[in-house]
């Protein structure tokens, strides 16, 4: 809830050159891996190896930053480490369960992130406004912490403006 509080008061307080879509509640979440071309018949053993995530303790995390990487507005998340470390074991957990088959997505450097929305018309922004609106969303969430108490496999339902996803299966942290 206090999340959404934030990024309405961004919505109130942003530009109206800048068009948002705002990441729907029930839709945030923190990325830890997303694993590329799932095969439908391989989710639940997918599922059922992610498992061992709940033997990890509620902790907490905090926003470091506010990014933007294409038109994605992101809030990069710490504890780095133990989020590496978790990120780390389901991934071990992905590629044994399913004999070497799915790995994580690898392009980049590890990243954990929430996407808070997507920028619309990025292309009609210059740098200014750009700055100007990572600005007002930093000054939202400088400081902002959170208790994370459950994990979650997801999966990425057809693209719409702004991506919304599915349950798959909950870990709740113990």
């Amino acid at each position: 809830m206090v999340m959404t509080q934030k990024i309405l008061s961004c919505e109130t307080k942003r530009s109206p050159l800048a068009r948002i879509h705002w990441t729907h509640t029930q839709d945030l979440h923190v990325t830890l891996g997303f694993i590329p071309n799932v095969i439908e018949t391989d989710i639940r053993s997918i599922a059922l190896a992610m498992s061992t995530i709940s033997q990890q303790s509620p902790f907490m995390a905090n926003v470091e930053a506010v990014h933007g990487y294409g038109n994605a507005i992101v809030l990069k998340i710490e504890p780095y480490q133990q989020l590496l470390n978790i990120h780390k074991k389901m991934h071990q957990k992905l590629v044994e369960a399913t004999e070497d088959k799915y790995h994580f997505d690898t392009k980049h450097r590890f990243s954990p992130h929430i996407t808070i929305g997507r920028v619309q018309n990025l292309a009609a922004l210059n740098q200014a406004h750009k700055q100007q609106l990572l600005s007002l969303i930093q000054e939202q969430f400088s400081g902002y912490s959170f208790l994370i108490q459950q994990a979650a496999l997801l999966r990425r339902l057809p693209e719409k403006a702004t991506p919304s996803y599915q349950n798959i299966q909950l870990y709740n942290l113990r």
